[in-house]
């Protein structure tokens, strides 16, 4: 048996299933839920050739660069399209996770406003207490420093899976068959929801930042037979990805009514917060659901924020150099927190629509970097022609058509 499947192989699985299933999840309903049935009928047909294809082609770009074994994504952009392409893809990248750290800090304050809402009048001064709160309480959780909080962050992997896959499951008793059956039609506007729906599929799969270190894992240990490894992990990983989040999907739509799906979008929570608006929720669902909602966006804001100071670190230590100011790494880093944190702080107070911000900004970003930028490079270098095929060329078209959305939505 472990010639088939190895414990190793289980515990990527575990790891790549814990990092595409969380807040993101939560976004893809509301999302689905007001664009109509048939989109979300076209959704569960993509779903998996759409999550496997550009992770896969993500992972096949970095291993073929034949680099070091420690290094990863930035070592292969800088390797394949020359330093000044690969500053600006790197810039890209920092954007794009920013920019989810920034929507899920303003998805936990309205998450938070909107139960205090109901005991107390709501006001700015009000809303900017709460941002602060969030965005202090989030940072002393970061600086507990890496190792404890993923641990934390680990350790709430596993709930937080467990009560999507029973929320699912409980939901079925209030299944309504004609919510679903009743909208399914093809015309212009199914069309156009679908492309705007394209941005907030991206986000609420894609697992980037995991792809490099789960390709530098496989690297390391088994060479040149990495990539067959990590395709290997990936077909089942990302099976029962697609399905789970799907049934988690289908599951809500078809037991909550549209005009609350409709109600949370333009207020900017997620599902969760609209199945506590439910007249019929009993009182067990609703205190759950908002404390899982702030848990698992917490969870993936931090498992973000790494990436996003490290990335900041690097640009103001950049920035001062070019000054004649040279600093230590700790007071870069602590420049870097204070700026994240102000920007947060204000986005937070200012309070953008949270799917608006997904499929104007990061979903279109995420894709340069995930759909675009890995089968891009198969049309562009002759070392990757190998890696040419119908679904990495599908990949580029949907990549395309998600960054068009930045332009033209």
């Amino acid at each position: 048996m472990s010639k088939i499947w190895s414990k190793d192989e289980t515990l990527w699985s575990f790891a790549l299933y814990g990092t595409a299933v969380g807040a993101g999840t939560l976004f893809l309903p509301i999302q689905l839920g007001s664009a109509g049935s048939m989109v979300l009928l076209i959704t569960a047909l993509v779903a998996w050739p759409m999550t496997y294809w550009p992770h896969r082609a993500l992972c096949q770009f970095i291993l073929s660069a034949n680099l070091p074994a420690n290094v990863g994504i930035t070592g292969a952009v800088k390797h394949y399209y020359g330093q000044k392409v690969g500053n600006l893809i790197t810039a890209l990248y920092f954007i794009a996770f920013f920019v989810v750290v920034l929507i899920y800090a303003v998805a936990i304050t309205n998450s938070l406003t909107e139960q205090l809402a109901k005991h107390i009048s709501m006001t700015l001064g009000v809303r900017m207490l709460v941002s602060l709160g969030v965005v202090l309480v989030l940072n002393l959780i970061f600086l507990m420093g890496r190792h404890a909080t993923l641990k934390v962050m680990g350790f709430l992997v596993f709930p937080l899976i467990a009560y999507f896959l029973f929320l699912s499951i409980y939901l079925t008793g209030d299944w309504q068959p004609a919510r679903f059956s009743g909208q399914l039609t093809l015309n212009a506007n199914t069309l156009h929801q679908v492309w705007l729906s394209i941005p907030v599929m991206v986000f609420a799969f894609s697992h980037t930042p995991i792809i490099s270190t789960f390709a530098i894992d496989r690297r390391e240990k088994f060479g040149d037979g990495a990539m067959d490894k990590c395709k290997k992990i990936m077909r089942v990983a990302y099976l029962i990805i697609c399905l789970s989040v799907l049934f988690f999907v289908f599951s809500c739509l078809l037991a909550i009514p549209e005009s609350y799906i409709t109600h949370a979008k333009d207020e900017g929570v997620t599902i969760l917060s609209a199945l506590a608006m439910l007249p019929s929720a009993p009182h067990w669902l609703a205190v759950s659901g908002i404390v899982v909602a702030i848990v698992a966006m917490s969870k993936s804001f931090l498992g973000t924020y790494f990436g996003v100071i490290e990335g900041a670190s690097e640009i103001v230590r950049a920035s001062l150099n070019q000054v004649g100011v040279r600093k230590s790494r700790a007071f870069n880093r602590a420049v870097s927190i204070m700026l994240v944190s102000t920007v947060t702080f204000l986005i937070c107070c200012i309070n953008p629509n949270a799917i608006s911000m997904i499929y104007a900004i990061s979903g279109p970003l995420i894709a340069m970097i995930l759909f675009i930028m890995p089968t891009a490079a198969t049309y562009l270098f002759p070392a990757l022609k190998p890696y040419r095929s119908i679904g990495s060329l599908i990949t580029l078209i949907i990549g395309i058509l998600c960054v068009s959305v930045m332009f033209f939505s």
